[in-house]
């Protein structure tokens, strides 16, 4: 498949509270995107996966990097042709309650986005909100109902809805289903599944809930502390994790059986993430890694492959890894 959207040794950084220290949020990552593909990037909070999300769709600007969109550099474009691309890569938030504006009633929502992208005529535009209705599971009588009154679940498609509006051919959807109920968690996932089988459209869905991204997704990037530590098919991570850092994240899912649960024993994570704007010398996870040695401080890890469709940036990558563990 073909890349439609490539992140490259993007940077983006913020000034500390502290003169003259820098916090670098996203450090050095370097993502792609498929068509119609459903990618996951996970992590604890903290570790830089909305910021880099932010970057992608120019609410944040990066120090250094690029983010090309169809082969072209969004950084390079202006104007006219810069409003296009952003149509064509649109952003959910996580939080329905903050995304939408109380005052509006759910057409006008819509119907603002579909105004401020210069799409279609009043007609057109009614025409388009229902079917952007249904595209979302909710019936066209919502469209005169404030989104005061909808509940999470019903706010969060009208979210999605709005993103739609403008035709993206990319979402990136931040944490989209973490300030709702379980309940309404798969539904509004399954969602996610039936527009990118309906329109082909590709998003990068960002969450730390991991089950969830591999019920979803077909690829999966873990971030620690601005940087992809590991990277592949979620088939590859999830069976195979060659990370310490996603090992002890995939160890931290509950069993759905609360028998089972209770007799799991599984490592924890330990410690505080370090602070970003002094992270450790080395491996950035050394601090809290069971597996860590002194040369884990001496030298940044690169990546390494595992196999064809995995990666991970750990020098007790793939075999030496299960070794590594078999021994601890």
């Amino acid at each position: 498949m073909s890349a439609v959207l490539e992140v490259e040794h993007l940077v983006t950084s913020f000034p500390s509270a502290k003169r003259g220290q820098t916090i670098k949020a996203v450090n050095d990552v370097s993502i792609h995107l498929n068509q119609g593909e459903i990618v996951g990037l996970v992590g604890e909070s903290g570790c830089g996966k909305s910021t880099l999300g932010r970057s992608i769709v120019g609410l944040e600007k990066p120090q250094s990097g690029r983010v090309v969109f169809d082969g072209v550099d969004l950084g390079s474009l202006s104007g006219r042709r810069l409003r296009e691309a952003r149509r064509a890569v649109q952003y959910v938030f996580q939080d329905p309650y903050a995304s939408l504006n109380d005052r509006q009633t759910v057409g006008e929502a819509i119907n603002e986005a579909l105004i401020i992208a210069g799409l279609r005529s009043q007609t057109e535009r009614e025409g388009r909100i229902a079917e952007l209705l249904n595209q979302v599971g909710l019936a066209t009588t919502v469209r005169d109902r404030f989104t005061r009154e909808l509940s999470g679940g019903q706010r969060q498609r009208i979210a999605i809805a709005r993103s739609l509006a403008v035709e993206p051919r990319v979402l990136i959807c931040d944490e989209p289903v973490s300030a709702l109920d379980l309940s309404i968690r798969a539904q509004v996932m399954n969602l996610f599944l039936d527009l990118r089988e309906k329109l082909g459209v590709s998003c990068l869905f960002i969450a730390h809930d991991l089950a969830l991204v591999r019920q979803a997704a077909s690829r999966v990037y873990v971030m620690y502390l601005g940087k992809v530590v590991e990277s592949g098919s979620s088939e590859e991570v999830y069976r195979n994790p060659s990370h310490p850092y996603t090992q002890l994240l995939l160890a931290s899912v509950s069993e759905a059986d609360p028998a089972t649960e209770r007799r799991r024993n599984p490592p924890l994570i330990t410690g505080e993430i370090p602070s970003p704007t002094n992270p450790p010398s080395g491996c950035f996870f050394r601090t809290r890694c069971p597996l860590s040695v002194e040369a884990c401080a001496e030298a940044e890890p690169v990546s390494q492959e595992v196999s064809s469709m995995h990666k991970a940036a750990c020098r007790f990558a793939g075999d030496l890894f299960a070794k590594r563990v078999s021994a601890a």
